[in-house]
């Protein structure tokens, strides 16, 4: 086999002392002609053809392929805009990765955590619920008199008016704010949902 190999060295001649080379390997490529070239070392030029290595006895080792045109880069991975655009987002999903990892160990302190968030506002949704009961009585007293007096044929004075005004408005406002509560707990849930499931996937990869 070593004299076979000797053979191919001796038939294409020695390349240049420049050439690309690693001690007790063999190279085998094709060269400019397209001919089939063994040697101890590879022409810089042709390297990004492609080539194989090989070791002292002729076994193969590696395969190394060429390197692919721009056309065919864009056909795998997308146009230049695409490829810095895809770099950009993932290194945008690594930085948000490291910051879910430092505020939490594991899906379980998120789920913990998310708790804690619909606690708190299911806290102020019931003290929001409570004042809109008393409000509403008071309401209700003031409406009641108002008509009392009507039924008497007494005018409704402007400061029992106000008053009455004055609760309508705060009721209203208190179930917008609710509502709002309540649309808040459905957005803490869907967050909280993407950063769990992220924390599974980054647990299972074992990253920590």
């Amino acid at each position: 086999m070593l004299r076979k190999l000797a053979l191919y060295v001796a038939m294409f001649g020695l390349l240049s002392s420049a050439a690309y080379a690693e001690p007790g390997k063999l190279y085998r490529y094709n060269d400019a002609q397209g001919r089939v070239v063994l040697n101890d070392r590879i022409p810089p030029e042709l390297i990004s053809r492609g080539y194989s290595i090989l070791n002292r006895r002729g076994q193969l080792i590696k395969v190394v392929p060429r390197e692919l045109t721009e056309e065919e880069i864009t056909l795998r991975d997308g146009s230049k805009g695409e490829r810095k655009q895809r770099v950009l987002q993932e290194a945008l999903q690594k930085k948000a990765d490291q910051r879910l990892l430092t505020i939490f160990s594991n899906p379980e302190d998120a789920e913990r955590a998310r708790e804690r968030k619909i606690e708190a506002l299911d806290v102020m949704i019931s003290i929001n619920q409570s004042n809109i009961m008393r409000l509403r009585s008071e309401y209700d007293v003031s409406q009641e008199q108002a008509a009392a007096k009507e039924r008497a044929g007494k005018s409704v004075g402007e400061r029992l008016l106000e008053k009455i005004e004055r609760f309508d408005r705060q009721i209203i406002k208190l179930e917008e704010t609710n509502a709002e509560k309540e649309e808040e707990k459905l957005a803490v849930r869907e967050s909280y949902a993407k950063d769990i499931e992220r924390l599974k996937i980054l647990i299972k990869q074992g990253r920590k």
